[in-house]
């Protein structure tokens, strides 16, 4: 017998994250979570073992873990459970007021070899030194609430070299124009030349970059001043001359890849990702950096400044990266009714704006802002109704 009912909505209490990096007033904002002077920097939506969303039942907090292993099948669905047997994401709202690290993510091969070898030795999962929190690789998207500004993978060599010529007259040369066999030599010999730069000629470029950074483009300009306020002794303040620089505009997504370096720099989003707690990184924190994982992670290639794009469904907006584990999309109802798949896989809905109500043939549940709902694959076919401000956004297995 079921210890819980799978076929009705759960209001659920995603679990909170006070990073040093996070904002004092955007989640708050957002949820109507107390604004108590603590910046909030994450909150998650889903069963990853580093934080816990719960669901309230008839006053009670259930762990989500427990509420998937008591009908595994009802809450995630026969497809969800027969190929990945949990839930294989992870949904966040993310608030940065400074610069995440530079980092990247592992495969999973990657990461089932690196959480046993760390297993192993034990290294204890809240240790400094801990990298590997999970056996999960990590791929993740975000779609921008307020005008986003991030990093996001390799420039191409060209203007790597025209950017290091331009903005360091006097040691850019240098630093740039090496012999390399291919694109993915280069772009680790860059990037050790970069990690491995004494304090002495770090201070000397970024002097060379105060006479010549407003020449930059403004996306870039904003970044660097951002980057070289908070980590002024870093060698990673160099990054928009190297890293695409990505500024989305609200409701605008992109992806981030297995083992692309990347940094989220200013701003507030949705995040959807592979069910992971696996970073590993090489500067901007001060956080644990290990660079030589990082090099076995990472891709040196030219990185894409695409982003996804999304594909209406009805009143849905829906945002694909063409990966299995997840997909997610925006429900702007404008006064109409929302009908959702018959069937479908467990579902995280988050009300963005407005209120009203989901409901299906036996269940019902009120939605408010700043509300997330947990709905079960036996939930089955349900619609969503309410004021004409009613917004909603939602992540779940592709379809």
């Amino acid at each position: 017998m079921d210890r819980f009912e799978y076929s009705r909505f759960y209001h659920l209490i995603p679990a909170q994250k006070h990073y040093a990096w996070g904002s004092c007033t955007r989640i708050q904002a957002l949820t109507g979570l107390p604004a108590d002077g603590k910046p909030l920097a994450e909150i998650w939506m889903g069963c990853h073992p580093n934080g816990m969303s719960f669901i309230d039942v008839e006053g009670k907090r259930i762990s989500v873990s427990d509420f998937i292993s008591g009908n595994p099948e009802g809450a995630l669905g026969k497809r969800c459970l027969q190929q990945f047997g949990s839930l294989p994401f992870l949904f966040k709202v993310l608030a940065a007021d400074k610069p995440l690290s530079i980092q990247a993510h592992p495969d999973s091969e990657t990461a089932e070899a690196g959480f046993a070898r760390e297993e192993r030795n034990h290294i204890p999962m809240d240790h400094f030194t801990r990298v590997y929190k999970d056996p999960n690789h990590k791929r993740e998207m975000i779609c921008a609430i307020t005008t986003f500004y991030a990093l996001k993978g390799f420039r191409n060599i060209e203007e790597i070299k025209v950017n290091f010529k331009k903005f360091f007259p006097f040691s850019g040369n240098a630093f740039v124009d090496f012999r390399y066999s291919t694109e993915e030599d280069f772009y680790k010999k860059f990037f050790t030349r970069l990690l491995s730069m004494d304090q002495t000629l770090r201070k000397a470029m970024l002097r060379e970059l105060e006479t010549t950074a407003s020449g930059m483009g403004e996306v870039e300009h904003f970044i660097f001043r951002k980057l070289l306020y908070d980590f002024p002794g870093d060698r990673c303040v160099f990054a928009p001359l190297f890293l695409n620089c990505i500024r989305l505009n609200p409701g605008e997504s992109m992806s981030i890849d297995e083992g692309q370096l990347h940094s989220y720099v200013d701003g507030l989003c949705f995040e959807v990702m592979s069910s992971s707690d696996n970073t590993i990184r090489g500067g901007l924190t001060e956080k644990f950096i290990d660079v030589l994982e990082l090099f076995t992670i990472m891709k040196f290639v030219h990185g894409s400044k695409v982003c996804v794009e999304p594909v209406e469904k009805g009143l849905e907006k829906i945002y694909s990266p063409g990966w299995n584990e997840f997909c997610f999309s925006s429900i702007v109802t404008d006064g109409r009714t929302y009908s959702g798949p018959l069937e479908h896989s467990l579902e995280i809905l988050f009300v963005y704006s407005g209120a009203g109500k989901i409901e299906n043939s036996s269940f019902s549940l009120e939605l408010k802002p700043g509300m997330a709902v947990l709905v079960p694959s036996a939930a089955g076919a349900y619609t969503i109704a309410g004021s004409p401000d009613l917004v909603l956004y939602k992540a779940a297995m592709p379809l």
